[in-house]
């Protein structure tokens, strides 16, 4: 809705300044949420966690304001000034938002989580629409961003039925700020993994080509937020049902491996169709959700989904290494990633958008090796068995695209186009992966991966 609106231009320098918002809520949301899901949870422990949130969401808060501040009184930049001061309100919802989402997470009440999280996605797009359609430009998206976040603390607040007392402990705040330092070190790596495609390009090739760079980036992370974000909880809760089983003669660590192995085969079967079909569809996609002005944004949407798919492993090593005690192992691994994927960003983009999405793609490649290095040694993930297993996913895709091409062919030479054919073929490879999936599995004498594996973990 917002690339149909705004110019290139415009939506670059909304992308431009919410990557130095999002550097703010890291710090705001440190973490707290992962601790509550970490920990025994009793109301004296949340109450402490919940106060150290909104302390540190006032302090984000306050540097941004301050730096809006000084944008409009010194630099004389009003317009950028109010994007920032309305981006700095986000802060404080958001930093307590993640506590009442780690409490309901490590309650399992993950459909009462899904059903707060829908209704303040539905809410922060209406303000949005509504914002655009009345000329509020770039501010209707931070307006929407706030009205989402204000609608998910109330709603999480009204589930839970819990609201926190200030109290705060020296021991558990240095044992909250220990745990923290390694989830926040991680986040600042990635963050600058995530953003630094945009705000490279921004800087080299203009808020223009940034703006295609992340409308590209945008439409791949609703599929990755839709797929990556489910799967990250579950994660958390499986893993976690796992951990606090009767300790009895079991090796805990050794199964915690075995259910995260299961779990990977899973995430890649329902992974790789979404992505791989995404980037066959990328064309059509671009024309329908954003328009035609837009069409530079198709191959980077392609190549971006090849990263996508590289990352997936990702969404499982803060669950993993965080239950496993090892999470230290982290920031130092996610570091060397980073600075792989910040050179060749820096290294390719003065050659075009094409090769900055193409060296990301290649920095994907490395995190993927890194991340099966940290889950098989300090994680007792088993890749090879993961690798092995996943040669059904990867020829129901092989079949889905065939399936998709083959349709794209017959409707090339029929002179038939648009929105039918298009959704033909999704329906249609979505419908030849899963049979494809179902009956190499029935061969092999056994479930399709996610079906086995919610079978063995009692999960749905």
């Amino acid at each position: 809705m917002a690339a149909r609106v705004l110019t290139s231009a415009e939506f670059g320098l909304f992308a431009y300044s919410a990557a130095f918002a999002v550097l703010l809520v890291i710090f705001a949301e440190g973490g707290w949420g992962e601790f509550v899901m970490k920990t025994h949870n009793d109301a004296e422990r949340l109450d402490q966690i919940a106060t150290v949130s909104i302390l540190s969401g006032m302090l984000s808060m306050t540097v941004g304001l301050c730096g809006a501040t000084i944008i409009g009184l010194y630099f004389g930049q009003i317009w950028e000034a109010v994007l920032v001061a309305l981006f700095s309100v986000w802060l404080l919802p958001a930093s307590l938002v993640v506590v009442y989402e780690g409490i309901m997470v490590a309650a399992g009440r993950l459909r009462a989580h899904a059903t707060v999280r829908i209704l303040a996605d539905a809410c922060g797009l209406a303000v949005t629409v509504a914002g655009l359609l009345a000329g509020w430009s770039v501010l209707a998206l931070v307006a929407g961003r706030l009205a989402m976040q204000l609608t998910m603390l109330t709603a999480c607040m009204t589930m839970v039925r819990w609201l926190p007392k200030p109290r705060l402990t020296r021991a558990l705040l240095w044992e909250l700020l220990d745990f923290s330092r390694h989830i926040v070190s991680n986040r600042l790596i990635v963050f600058v993994r995530s953003y630094s495609g945009t705000l490279i390009v921004g800087s080299f090739l203009g808020l223009a080509d940034a703006g295609y760079y992340r409308a590209a980036e945008r439409i791949v992370a609703a599929f990755s937020e839709m797929i990556g974000e489910p799967l990250r909880l579950l994660a958390w809760v499986i893993l976690r049902r796992v951990s606090n089983l009767p300790p009895g003669d079991r090796d805990v660590s050794r199964e915690i491996g075995t259910a995260a192995t299961g779990f990977m085969v899973s995430a890649m079967a329902v992974s790789l169709p979404v992505y791989i079909g995404l980037a066959l569809m990328s064309g059509s996609v671009v024309h329908i959700v954003l328009g035609e002005a837009w069409a530079p944004a198709a191959i980077l949407i392609t190549l971006l989904s090849v990263k996508q798919i590289l990352l997936i492993p990702g969404y499982l090593t803060e669950p993993l290494l965080s239950l496993a005690g090892t999470i230290r192992k982290m920031p130092a691994a996610v570091l060397l990633n980073s600075l792989v994927s910040l050179a060749f960003v820096l290294a390719l983009t003065p050659f075009g958008m094409l090769a900055a999405a193409a060296g990301q793609c290649a920095a994907a490649m490395f995190s993927f090796i890194i991340s099966m290095r940290l889950q098989s040694r300090y994680g007792a993930v088993d890749w090879s068995g993961v690798l092995r297993r996943c040669l059904h996913p990867v020829l129901g895709v092989s079949a889905m695209v065939t399936t998709v091409a083959l349709i794209g062919q017959v409707a090339e030479s029929s002179a038939a186009s648009g929105l039918a054919v298009n959704m033909l073929q999704a329906i249609a490879g979505g419908a030849v992966y899963v049979v494809t999936l179902a009956a190499l599995q029935k061969i092999n004498g056994g479930s399709p991966p996610i079906f086995a594996f919610a079978q063995r973990t009692g999960s749905t």
